[in-house]
């Protein structure tokens, strides 16, 4: 006869516990996770446990955590009660806006360039699907209803990184220089005012958040028990809700716009006209003017509800 005690936390790898008698010793956890050097990759995303009888002293726990394996990152943590990783990373920011050095033509310099949007942010990390668990048993000796927990739920997901900056605009150029000439009835005169200074290039827009990971779906849950281990399996504690999308990143910042080129350098006699210098760029857009929903249109999804089913059986097939 194969007894099988769970004491503490029992990590399980395998895609397959059979015992004849499975004992959970006082809140003891099961729970489907890499063991020793099996890797993420290499444990078993589906756990059957098939037992002539299932013994609980008061109240234990079912659940998966499918992380931690050696020469795994540490921050990749994979299990139904932590979000997956948030994305910390920051996009690029856009490029800036081209300034032109210089005194331009007469009698309006050139502009300063606009500057480009900041890059998007990058995609938060999607929660991981809950695993499937299957159970078989003939008979349960519990002392609570609720004895056993089987948390099963879809990871949720991480945050999305962070939008890039928008650029600067480019620096409208300076305006070309007033000239003055000689006159044969009244000496120097002023031929040319000075030109106009070339306006300021648009900011470039805020970069958009990253959008948020998708949360994991619930698990399937699937009981089979006999007819005198039916009532029991119906008292537990079922988990199998799905992962919360999570929200995006941080939008990047607006760009500034460049500045107006001065007006053209004064020479006598001709008029000093500060009016003439160039318009400051407009700076670029938040996100709350490009997309004042962002918050909602960049969250992640919500996974999908697991599911649950509990069937009787005539006999456990060990």
């Amino acid at each position: 006869m194969v007894t099988i005690t769970i004491t503490g936390e029992k990590r399980w790898s395998d895609a397959l516990l059979k015992a004849d008698i499975l004992k959970f010793e006082s809140k003891s956890r099961l729970v489907l996770a890499p063991t020793g050097d099996t890797k993420v990759s290499g444990c078993s995303t589906t756990l059957v446990i098939m037992a002539g009888e299932i013994d609980i002293v008061d109240h234990a726990v079912i659940t998966w955590d499918l992380d931690g394996s050696p020469g795994d990152p540490p921050e990749l943590v994979y299990d139904p009660d932590t979000p997956a990783p948030n994305n910390m990373s920051v996009a690029a920011p856009g490029f800036n806006g081209t300034s032109f050095p210089g005194e331009g033509p007469w009698s309006q310099a050139n502009p300063g360039g606009n500057a480009g949007a900041g890059h998007t942010g990058a995609k938060g990390t999607s929660g991981l699907n809950a695993p499937e668990l299957q159970i078989f048993v003939g008979k349960v000796n519990q002392a609570f209803n609720d004895a056993i927990t089987v948390n099963f739920k879809g990871q949720d997901g991480g945050r999305g990184g962070t939008g890039g900056k928008g650029g600067t605009g480019g620096n409208g150029q300076k305006g070309g220089a007033s000239q003055a000439g000689d006159s044969w009835y009244d000496g120097d005169q002023c031929n040319r005012e000075p030109g106009r200074g070339g306006n300021g290039g648009k900011g470039g827009n805020a970069g958009f958040p990253g959008l948020g990971g998708a949360g994991g779906n619930g698990g399937i849950i699937k009981v089979f028990a006999t007819q005198q281990a039916l009532g029991s399996v119906q008292t537990w504690n079922y988990i199998k809700k799905p992962g919360k999308g999570a929200p995006p990143g941080v939008p990047g910042q607006k760009g500034p716009g460049g500045a107006g080129g001065p007006q053209g350098d004064q020479n006598d006699p001709c008029p000093s006209r500060p009016e003439y210098a160039g318009t400051n760029g407009p700076a670029g857009l938040t996100m709350d003017q490009i997309d004042p929903n962002w918050n909602m249109n960049y969250a992640g999804k919500d996974g999908v509800e697991g599911d649950l089913s509990l069937d009787t059986i005539d006999v456990v097939p060990i």
